[in-house]
């Protein structure tokens, strides 16, 4: 098994494969190409069909804009060959194309093409069924918790404080938060109205 960090992950809502991943790419082709003049990025299949309700223009823009102007092109009507949320990133300076970079956002802010596809990442949890990780717990002495800080290090539960800070404050602000969603599709935000109900029955 992966890392829990590719579990549980902080990123642009409301959808890790339409707004974290698209965003995580933005980051790193504006490092790459840090000194073009302007920006092409082309949306393809599924990421372009409903990224306008997901905000995928947002959370692109809100890297590559501050940088220099960026054109979004969507097109559901094609979808490349490797995944159905392909991207194409193009830098170009005076006029000419500097750098180009295809890729895709593949579920849980994850990106990938055809290169990273035959290098997956590794696994640092050596056994893969829980029937084997209890008996070692047995073996060894020790509890559920020790295996994981035995294979993710002691840091891991930093970053699990500050994921759970995260899904907390997230878990407050949806519920008293009123109004339409963002997003443009006008849907109605609903877990107050939940909560209110819910708690008239107790």
């Amino acid at each position: 098994m992966e890392s829990l960090k590719e579990l549980y992950k902080i990123g642009t809502g409301p959808s890790s494969s339409h707004t974290m991943g698209p965003k995580k790419v933005a980051e790193a082709f504006v490092k790459r190409a840090s000194d073009a003049d302007r920006y092409k990025v082309t949306l393809y299949g599924s990421l372009a069909a409903t990224g306008k309700g997901h905000m995928t223009d947002v959370a692109i823009l809100s890297v590559l804009e501050p940088v220099a102007p960026t054109e979004i092109v969507w097109r559901p009507d094609i979808s490349l060959p490797f995944h159905p949320n392909g991207m194409r990133f193009e830098a170009f300076k005076a006029g000419k194309p500097v750098d180009e970079w295809v890729i895709y956002s593949v579920g849980g802010g994850a990106l990938a093409n055809e290169e990273t596809a035959k290098n997956p990442p590794a696994n640092i949890y050596p056994m893969t069924h829980i029937s084997e990780i209890l008996e070692w717990c047995n073996r060894e002495g020790q509890t559920f918790w020790e295996y994981v800080e035995e294979c993710e290090g002691p840091g891991i539960w930093d970053y699990l404080d500050e994921i759970w800070t995260a899904m907390c404050e997230t878990i407050v602000r949806g519920l008293t938060a009123e109004g339409v969603l963002p997003g443009g599709l006008k849907v109605s935000r609903k877990a107050s109205t939940y909560l209110v109900k819910a708690e008239s029955y107790t």
